[in-house]
């Protein structure tokens, strides 16, 4: 072999090497239980989004007025979720969604 070769593979090496030890290293540190499809659903921790909150962040969003709001769901696991109604300029009707994490979502 050439003595470019060489000292091309020696440093190559020495960026690897150590990678192979690296690498393990830090995934024994991360031994975190996973959560995938399978997994039973764990309990939702943290503040929910409240009726007004939800009423709030679809009108900062939108504007309007709000012809009605209610939540449903939050039963058998089943995380809360409020729909709200507004009225826009032109008497539009907007329907909207806003979830427990306060995620909009905008609906027929």
């Amino acid at each position: 072999m050439s003595r470019k070769k060489i000292n091309h593979w020696l440093r190559l090496s020495v960026l690897v090497v150590p990678l192979t030890f690296a690498v393990p290293a830090m995934a024994a540190q991360n031994k975190q239980p996973r959560q995938g499809f399978l997994g039973e659903p764990r309990a939702r921790s943290g503040p929910t989004v409240s009726l007004q909150q939800a009423i709030d962040i679809a009108l900062q969003e939108n504007g309007g007025r709000v012809l009605s709001a209610q939540s449903r769901g939050g039963k058998s696991g089943q995380s809360p979720r409020h729909h709200i109604r507004l009225l826009l300029d032109g008497g539009r009707v907007l329907n909207l969604v806003v979830d427990d994490r306060g995620r909009l979502q905008k609906t027929r």
